[in-house]
């Protein structure tokens, strides 16, 4: 398998390495337009540094991953499905829902395999969540994830300052974690996201994306959700966030936080403690592990574009809710 990989200065690049280097696969070639990683991970795989995209798009490889401005995700992942060439796309895949609707028609049309990294499909967390509960999706009464990671500056250390510029980025927080929780809750209800109430501040007056974010969803059936987001956690190498949720399942309730979940049973209101991997940042291998495996079992994506298209389409409308002061949006279908 002879991947490509386009803009490696983005900073979740590295959480891939360790799959990167598993037999069978070799990198041809990398992209950096940022100019800030792209010389050293050239020759940490022994690969060219290519002196564009463009330039990266006319070499020769079976599969890309694609770590772009988010300005410029849809354009690149629009020449790669024109050349049929499968591909994994970091989420948002662009800065408006119709970008994305535009991508997964046009992949689902020339049959071009489209990944994108939900990685809590993946996760160990999704996976004890579903043993606990088993029952179906229609069972979940209540649904809270609280994800607040590192100031916003770090961006900035790391040569993506341009993910503190709205027209770049898309947005800030929501847009770049809750995107996770949206997902995670239509995989676990079983149903898209109907409404959206949203709410969003920003305390540095030089970004223009949000800092915080408090989005109330609904689904089609009514089961309600709660969402925050953030980039307020002092964090450190060893201690990068705080993450934490709970659910109410017909069966019983789980609290999630710190490497454990603990499940409470409402049948004998018995308690039990269960260790869960909580690090999202191992997820990323294990993704595209299963992205190359389901290529090449000829098996479509476990997460794609139309999953992208309907956390984009939330994430918007809580944005136009947050505008209007809270006010309930409803999310159009996909077509």
């Amino acid at each position: 398998m002879r991947i490509a990989i386009f803009d490696v200065s983005h900073w979740h690049f590295a959480l891939y390495l360790d799959a990167l280097r598993d037999p069978g696969i070799t990198v041809v070639g990398v992209s950096d337009a940022e100019n800030f990683a792209g010389q050293r991970v050239a020759r940490d795989f022994g690969c060219p540094l290519f002196p564009s995209s463009e330039a990266l798009l006319e070499s020769a490889f079976d599969f890309a991953l694609v770590f772009s401005r988010h300005s410029e995700m849809a354009g690149l992942a629009e020449r790669l499905i024109a050349r049929g060439i499968p591909f994994l796309i970091e989420k948002p895949c662009g800065v408006a829902r119709e970008q994305v609707a535009r991508l997964r028609s046009a992949a689902e049309q020339a049959g071009v395999f489209v990944a994108v990294p939900f990685i809590f499909r993946v996760s160990e967390l999704l996976a004890r969540i579903r043993e606990v509960n088993p029952g179906p999706g229609a069972a979940y009464e209540h649904l809270a994830f609280r994800f607040i990671a590192g100031p916003i500056g770090r961006y900035e250390r790391v040569g993506c300052g341009w993910m503190l510029d709205r027209l770049v980025a898309g947005g800030g927080c929501a847009i770049n974690l809750a995107v996770h929780f949206i997902d995670m809750i239509a995989a676990l209800t079983q149903q898209p996201v109907a409404r959206v109430s949203g709410r969003t501040r920003r305390f540095r007056s030089d970004v223009t994306v949000e800092e915080q974010a408090a989005f109330v969803v609904s689904t089609a059936s009514g089961q309600i959700g709660t969402v925050e987001t953030g980039y307020l956690y002092p964090s450190t190498a060893d201690d990068q966030r705080d993450f934490s949720f709970s659910l109410s399942h017909g069966a019983s309730y789980i609290e999630g936080h710190g490497d454990a979940i603990a499940v409470k049973r409402k049948d004998n209101l018995s308690r039990r403690t269960v260790a869960v991997e909580f690090n999202t940042d191992r997820y990323y291998p294990a993704f595209l592990r299963r992205a190359l495996d389901d290529l090449r079992g000829g098996r479509a994506p476990i997460a794609g574009l139309r999953e992208a298209e309907h956390a984009l389409a939330v994430i918007e409308a809580g944005y136009r809710s947050a505008e209007r002061g809270g006010e309930p949006e409803v999310i159009a279908a996909s077509s």
